[in-house]
């Protein structure tokens, strides 16, 4: 195996995009703008014109006045409510936390059911970084602490694994599960691997063996089994940030944009984590206000769905899944400015769904009323369960050449079914799973995706740019060019 961190310089390129002619097919479509229910909100400035990098109050005991951060502010607040309570009277102390915009669950900030003077003493040694315990609302909903003298990290999957390195923890990362575990020629130097202990399935752990690495805390993957995790991981904090499911259309009240702000109290790299969240921000609405320029009737109709979806392999199965509103891939789309194909398929359903899986044939046997422009299939090869897939090709990071994703691209355009008949196959390509299951949101594939499928409105993003940034500066790997290095999208072309 070779280490990206040692100045590894492949040769294998892909094109990140082709100038094509789109055909727009009038299916009624989403407009992404800001204020109308079931689109994309876009970043809000305070009073003070600072960005909130949150829509509702940041989930860390001592938030006091409900913004996105901890600060002096917070302690200061906490002691002018402690004085008023000794002169005011409860209507007079209501008009307190209403002016002040008071939140009296957050406010006490060691969590014990009193506010008082030792709440002002924690909040401060929060900010200083001098706290033994911050306590915090995970990303499932429920009160948690957390030790913060942390020196030994386990990481759960691709989202936990790069905020870590985001956030500069590499050198605490002692244990991760499979998938990152085979991406530790790119995610470590060969000093920090020799560290790193592989947790293969941490679907269903191996108990004993975990509390044998004696961890601080565990950053698990999904919040299945969550309070199992805890109870028999002996003296190990677990904690579910909330990266599972990106919401771009509500980033600022969602558990992603939370998870990230939360890591950084939990590790002390507050400003950092800022920075990223706002990147992230930043980088939607830049999209965002792109795709909403677009005429819905120049918006060209996308099918965002995975292989290998046996549809795209075998001419006797009929179904395939449909990513929809609420999945990061249907939000890639959006911001591209395409319109998801399960809009029109399933109504309101739609806005409420991860994806679907269809009688896809039988949808598309109407006279052509109905077309799809374009073809975007996931593929995940290492899965949270320890497994390895079969039939999924070599891509992302560590993929050196394009001889697997070609045979497999090859295997998902031959087959005779309606869908693809009358489509030209280069309008068909293959994504790296690593958009979806790193903590990137939908922005970096909606980046993608509008210089493909929209080139002439975004002749000014550069898809690979944004990506180089995410992994040269967040990620801390300066050694790396998706220009050159990796396979992320392909088609015949590429």
């Amino acid at each position: 195996m070779f280490n990206f961190r040692q100045n590894i310089n492949t040769n294998y390129g892909f094109v990140l995009f082709m100038n094509r002619g789109i055909i727009a097919i009038a299916v009624a479509g989403l407009l992404i703008t800001a204020g109308v229910i079931g689109v994309f909100f876009l970043t809000q400035k305070s009073a003070k014109g600072e960005v909130n990098l949150t829509s509702r109050a940041l989930e860390v005991y001592g938030n006091a006045d409900g913004d996105s951060d901890v600060d002096e502010n917070d302690a200061k607040l906490v002691e002018r409510y402690i004085s008023a309570l000794s002169t005011k009277n409860s209507s007079e102390m209501e008009k307190f936390v209403a002016d002040n915009n008071f939140n009296t669950k957050l406010a006490d900030a060691n969590n014990d059911g009193v506010i008082n003077s030792q709440d002002v003493a924690q909040i401060r040694a929060v900010v200083n970084r001098q706290a033994e315990r911050l306590w915090l609302v995970d990303g499932s909903g429920a009160d948690r602490s957390v030790r913060l003298n942390i020196q030994r990290i386990g990481a759960e999957y691709y989202a936990n694994t790069e905020l870590c390195l985001i956030l500069g923890l590499a050198d605490k990362i002692v244990a991760v599960d499979n998938a990152p575990y085979l991406y530790k020629d790119f995610y470590f130097t060969p000093a920090q691997q020799a560290n790193i202990t592989n947790l293969v399935n941490m679907n269903t752990p191996d108990y004993p063996f975990v509390n044998e690495l004696d961890l601080d805390i565990l950053l698990t993957f999904y919040n299945t089994s969550y309070d199992v995790k805890q109870e028999k991981i002996i003296g190990t904090d677990v904690i579910y940030l909330g990266l599972y499911n990106p919401d771009m259309s509500n980033a600022e009240g969602s558990n992603f944009i939370q998870g990230i702000l939360k890591a950084g109290y939990i590790f002390g790299a507050v400003d950092r984590a800022e920075e990223y969240a706002s990147w992230v921000l930043e980088t939607r609405d830049k999209l965002a206000d792109i795709a909403k320029t677009i005429p819905e009737a120049e918006k060209p109709t996308v099918l965002m769905s995975n292989y290998p979806n046996s549809y795209f392999i075998s001419p006797d199965t009929k179904t395939a899944t449909v990513y929809c509103y609420t999945d990061p891939l249907g939000q890639a789309c959006l911001l591209g400015g395409g319109k998801n194909i399960g809009q029109s398929l399933y109504g309101d359903e739609y806005a409420k769904s991860l994806s679907k899986v269809s009688q896809v044939d039988a949808l598309f046997n109407d006279d052509n009323l109905t077309a799809i422009d374009h073809i975007f299939l996931h593929m995940v090869k290492y899965t949270y369960g320890g497994t390895v897939v079969a039939g999924v090709p070599d891509h992302g990071y560590l993929a050196q050449n394009e001889d697997e994703i070609a045979t497999a691209w090859q295997n998902a355009v031959s087959s005779d079914h309606t869908l693809l008949v009358d489509m030209d196959p280069n309008d068909v390509r293959l994504i790296a799973g690593d958009f979806r299951n790193g903590p990137t949101g939908a922005v970096l594939l909606g980046a993608y995706i509008g210089k493909i499928i929209n080139p002439s409105y975004y002749s000014d993003i550069d898809p690979a740019a944004i990506h180089n940034h995410y992994i040269n500066h967040f990620l801390g790997i300066a050694d790396y060019d998706v220009k050159t290095d990796g396979v992320f999208m392909y088609h015949l072309d590429a």
